[in-house]
C-alpha cells in the first residue's frame, strides 16, 4: 500500500490486510511536523491523504 499526501508520496506499507490512513501513518511513524516542514506547508489537510 503506497500512501499519498495530494500527489506527494508519503510512505509505503506492506500488509495483507485493509488499513485506515490513520493506521497506515501510524506503521510507517509520519511525523506530521517534519512533513509540513520538508514541503513548505502551513497546515495538513488529513482528508487530502489516500492510498494506492
Amino acid at each position: 500500500m503506497k500512501i499519498y499526501y495530494e500527489d506527494l508520496l508519503v510512505g509505503e506499507v506492506l500488509t495483507n490486510q485493509y488499513l485506515t490512513i490513520d493506521q497506515a501513518l501510524e506503521l510507517i511513524e509520519f511525523d506530521e511536523e517534519k512533513f509540513i516542514s520538508e514541503h513548505g506547508f502551513d497546515d495538513i489537510d488529513y482528508n487530502e491523504f489516500t492510498t494506492a
